[in-house]
């Protein structure tokens, strides 16, 4: 049975391998670290199991958001290796868009000489341009009669970044996470069925990799992000890996005030609350505890997007799929807040996953 690409969105960069159901995590340890330019190019492509990530959030005028994931996977004796992109457009005209492509692991192209990562040659699905010096994204393509063009150059590119080697642990297994574009300025336009909006605004885009593919142990992932300037950022991103009762997480949460960075594990929930989100219960209010003992919350306050790759398969596939992850992974996305200890508040843009 041949899944479509869709499938391959359910092992977003929060997969964690299989273990026990209380198997040690850790987070990296030392300083923060300059991410290199070989660090953009594919960091697995090799055994029988891997999936690898780049994830871009683009957060741009009139309300607009764009996401665009571009993909490398191999889920075994399951299909075959793909390359992919899954792309969210979110208030064009007052739609939600979503298109997905995957084409054969033998078509990918990583060209480092023009420093050009693209799904398939002679296909504008791609990224290229050497960070932080200069970045482009450019989508062109259909799919149902619906025509998907996307133009976004980066300038203004902060450093990218990694925690020590960007390497995180649970129990055997190592899962990678570098952030290439912590923050940058982006212009140019989005239009997607004949509806065209020249947008400016910020990005941020992180790279995760690992060599499993199942979610059977994976509860829950959580992003946020807040843009004020390229000197004024928050990034938090952390996995709830273990259904047991200890709430340990991975994970980090990276500020930036006035040029100063600043990054400090994220280890464990300590409070939830959760609330309704497109008919669904799932987490609106998350108190964490921070590797230097902080506690900050984390907040949904408005929900624009639900997503869930199986609501592409037919009945039969979709059934296979869900026994083979172990459960239907679904992506939330909307705005949010984090609140710091000292009763300071930071605006953003929440991307939540939940294992149902």
């Amino acid at each position: 049975m041949k899944l479509q690409f869709t499938l391959l969105l359910l092992f977003t960069a929060w997969l964690v391998p299989a273990g026990s159901a209380h198997a040690q995590v850790s987070n990296p340890s030392g300083d923060l670290t300059t991410v290199q330019n070989e660090d953009i190019w594919a960091q697995t492509l090799k055994g029988n199991h891997f999936n690898e990530f780049w994830t871009y959030q683009f957060y741009l005028n009139n309300d607009l958001t764009v996401h665009i994931t571009f993909s490398v996977a191999n889920f075994g004796s399951l299909k075959s290796p793909v390359s992919g992109v899954q792309i969210s457009v979110d208030r064009l005209n007052g739609e939600i868009y979503q298109l997905s492509r995957e084409y054969d692991l033998d078509y990918l192209v990583q060209d480092r000489e023009n420093l050009m990562f693209r799904n398939r040659d002679q296909r504008k699905l791609y990224f290229i341009g050497e960070l932080p010096k200069e970045h482009r994204v450019r989508i062109h393509t259909s799919k149902d009669g619906v025509e998907y063009d996307i133009d976004l150059s980066m300038h203004n590119i902060q450093h990218g970044i990694k925690w020590d080697d960007g390497i995180y642990q649970i129990g055997e297994e190592k899962v990678g996470i570098y952030t290439h574009i912590p923050y940058a300025s982006v212009s140019g336009y989005v239009s997607v069925d004949g509806h065209r909006q020249d947008v400016s605004g910020s990005v941020f885009m992180d790279h995760t990799f690992q060599n499993e593919t199942t979610t059977r142990l994976i509860d829950s992932a959580y992003r946020f992000i807040n843009h004020q300037d390229s000197r004024n950022w928050d990034i938090l991103y952390f996995m709830d890996p273990d259904r047991g009762s200890e709430d340990l997480t991975i994970g980090h949460y990276i500020s930036s005030r006035n040029g100063k960075k600043k990054v400090r594990g994220v280890t464990s929930i300590t409070r939830s609350e959760k609330s309704r989100a497109f008919g669904d219960n799932i987490a609106s209010t998350l108190t964490l505890e921070l590797s230097d003992g902080e506690q900050i919350t984390l907040s949904r306050t408005t929900d624009s997007e639900k997503f869930s790759v199986l609501g592409e398969l037919g009945r039969i596939a979709r059934a296979v799929a869900r026994r083979f992850l172990g459960g239907e992974v679904i992506h939330y996305r909307g705005e949010g807040n984090l609140e710091l200890e000292d009763g300071s508040v930071s605006d953003g843009y929440y991307h939540f996953m939940v294992v149902d």
